[in-house]
């Protein structure tokens, strides 16, 4: 008779990253319409009852990792110290940004493949990380217009543009199997501000 080996005792938090990771990896490889909650668990190495002590359903696990996703890139952003070069900093975002992007290769997918598309609530999600992460763009190139180092113009679009700039490698590299060079991105991204946006 064979038995299912029994999950290592985890606190509630460490459980739920463990379901989290899994999802992530689930979702990355078999994309959310043909991923199911027992490729979750299977993933996890966990029973089905401790899968719905987390999540109610296949959409919730994958709402949470959206978020989670999210937070990681949205977070990469860090705003500008006035004290210090600011060419600098804006290569410091620009690098953590990409990294947070192409840390895990499921990220590009999870994030801009698999969220549009999925429901309404998906497509909520994903309008919630674009309005975050452009926000955050936008208030440090004010931020740069206020101190004379960025170039005048419309912040929102401009915003938007680095957006469309860091999404597109990163997406097309995941797209076609190839590997990144993030450090070429990173340099790429920062000549173009430096040459295109900063004074």
């Amino acid at each position: 008779m064979c038995r299912m080996a029994r999950a290592i005792p985890l606190n509630p938090d460490a459980r739920r990253a463990q379901l989290l990771s899994a999802s992530r990896q689930v979702f990355a490889e078999r994309g959310y319409h043909r991923a199911s909650v027992s490729d979750i668990i299977a993933a996890a190495g966990v029973a089905r009852g401790t899968f719905y002590n987390y999540f109610d359903s296949k959409r919730a696990v994958f709402r949470a990792v959206l978020e989670d996703v999210m937070d990681a890139v949205a977070g990469a952003v860090q705003p500008i110290d006035v004290e210090s070069p600011i060419p600098a900093q804006v290569e410091g975002n620009l690098d953590r940004l990409v990294a947070a992007l192409t840390e895990h290769g499921d990220v590009a997918r999870v994030l801009f493949a698999e969220a549009a598309g999925v429901d309404e609530e998906g497509e909520s999600a994903l309008r919630s990380f674009y309005r975050a992460a452009t926000d955050r763009i936008r208030t440090a190139l004010t931020l740069g217009q206020a101190l004379g180092v960025v170039r005048e113009g419309d912040t929102q679009m401009m915003a938007r543009l680095l957006m469309g700039m860091i999404r597109e490698p990163v997406f097309q590299a995941w797209l076609y199997g190839e590997d990144l060079d993030t450090r070429q991105l990173v340099e790429e991204l920062a000549t173009t501000v430096k040459g295109g946006m900063l004074r």
